[in-house]
């Protein structure tokens, strides 16, 4: 079996992580930053207490020039959408890099919750999509991680490094 043929037999289910780091929407966006920076990752799910999801929040939607200290701006804060889209040279935001909290301002963290700043609409596919609509859902949004939904309810993510690791093991 060719390489090709055995991505093409994968699906979100095969890959996704079970296990998923999720927020509160009270949480304040300082717990979230912490929770981030601790957990080595750059955002998760938002869920209520039975589990649906409401949305997603990222290091992205934390680093807003409104919520930085004096002086300290994120790469992708200065960059639309559309000009990042069109340019992959100027989509040079490391989400990594979004979550010291020095960079942030103290009382925007302790006042503001995740339902304040999370994105609504979180990317999500059901556990049957197929590994390239997956893969294609990341190119043409900018993201790094796919929710995995099945009625409203969240029950897997997948991350850049779940798709690399994967086709890794396809080699």
């Amino acid at each position: 079996m060719t390489i090709s043929h055995k991505l093409e037999q994968l699906h979100a289910r095969d890959i996704m992580k079970r296990t998923v780091f999720k927020l509160d929407p009270a949480n304040t966006l300082e717990d979230a930053v912490i929770a981030f920076s601790e957990m080595h990752i750059s955002g998760g799910p938002v869920v209520d207490r039975g589990g649906k999801l409401l949305g997603g929040l990222s290091a992205y939607d934390i680093a807003k020039p409104e919520n930085m200290r004096e002086g300290r701006l994120v790469g992708r804060s200065e960059v639309s959408m559309s000009e990042a889209a069109g340019d992959d040279d100027a989509y040079d935001y490391d989400e990594d890099g979004a979550l010291s909290m020095d960079d942030y301002n103290p009382s925007v963290l302790r006042s503001s919750t995740v339902a304040d700043f999370m994105t609504p609409d979180a990317i999500c596919v059901a556990p049957d999509a197929p590994l390239k609509r997956v893969c294609s859902l990341m190119v043409s949004e900018h993201i790094h991680r796919v929710l995995v939904v099945e009625h409203a309810r969240l029950i897997g993510i997948i991350s850049s490094l779940d798709v690399v690791r994967c086709v890794s093991e396809a080699l």
